[in-house]
């Protein structure tokens, strides 16, 4: 079941496109991660997702419900916690939390000392937030968002300024989620974060989604790298895919499309060539995106 399908979104602020007929889909019980850089339409996505605002053109649906025609049922599913949440300084964690259930009714003290256990902040509890660090704001805030038991929880920028800590805290919790049967919308502009926690990516730039899939969907292209005894000429491989040939380490280095090492391995066998080194070499996260980011003018979406 797809937890939030979107088909052609267009946001409009004045003459400004923010988002341009963008398509996704996000399975249910996955991490998504939504990357992008800043100002790319990463937020004004997830708040037409949760109908905080209205698009211009374009169809929504969360877990199956059309969120143009019942946006209060979406927001009843869905736990949001934006990149500049809203605490109150003065009262204690358990206080804020205490207020931000009220909207909800029937959630227990109990209840509420379960969520600060889990975001880690049990032990401070009766703390202002006044004393907190940016760390434990940013906690304190998703468990505001969880206050609901959401289905889906929509998370925006949430590791942004944290310390290794915090950012391995947030690693956790985020597992634990997913562990526990929600989905995570997850949005970033820092790929190392995706790529530790997300097991499906979309990547969006100037409102248009360049491409959205299964993380290994991204590895269109990979590189296989090939040292011989005695040195092979390259146009041996140029049959397999694109051919370098690094003098220094004496390898080469083949671009193709599949991972055909066993061809290779045999045809050099065939050819009387020892094989010293054939092993492949994955484009990082970071190459896929940069390299996606350089051909911007075309968009891709892969599910």
């Amino acid at each position: 079941m797809h937890t939030v399908e979107i088909e052609n979104l267009t946001k409009f602020y004045g003459d400004f496109k923010a988002l341009d007929s963008i398509n996704l889909i996000v399975e249910e019980k996955e991490v998504f991660g939504f990357l992008g850089p800043n100002g790319s339409g990463k937020s004004t996505t997830i708040n037409c997702i949760l109908g905080l605002i209205k698009p211009n053109a374009g169809r929504i649906e969360v877990c199956g419900i059309d969120v143009e025609k019942n946006p209060l049922e979406v927001r009843k599913i869905c736990g949001y916690m934006p990149e500049n949440y809203g605490l109150y300084t003065n009262l204690t964690a358990m206080q804020n939390l205490k207020y931000f259930a009220e909207f909800y009714g029937n959630i227990s003290k109990d209840e509420i000392q379960e969520l600060l256990s889990l975001v880690g902040l049990s032990d401070v509890a009766d703390k202002k937030v006044s004393e907190f660090s940016r760390g434990m704001k940013q906690r304190l805030a998703l468990a505001q968002a969880l206050l609901n038991d959401p289905q889906v929880v929509f998370l925006d920028e949430p590791t942004n300024g944290l310390d290794p800590q915090g950012i391995a805290d947030f690693r956790r919790i985020i597992r634990d989620l997913q562990k526990d049967g929600k989905t995570v919308f997850f949005s970033s502009h820092i790929l190392a974060e995706v790529k530790e926690v997300c097991s499906s990516i979309g990547v969006i730039y100037k409102g248009r989604i360049l491409k959205s899939g299964k993380i290994s969907d991204f590895n269109s292209k990979i590189t296989l790298i090939v040292q011989t005894e005695p040195i092979a000429s390259a146009e041996l491989f140029e049959k397999f895919g694109n051919v370098r040939y690094d003098e220094k380490n004496q390898i080469f280095m083949i671009e193709t499309d599949k991972d055909c090492r066993l061809e290779i391995s045999k045809f050099l066998f065939e050819k009387g060539y020892i094989v010293k080194e054939l092993h492949l070499k994955e484009p990082t996260l970071e190459e896929i995106y940069f390299s996606l980011l350089g051909d911007s003018d075309e968009v891709v979406c892969a599910r």
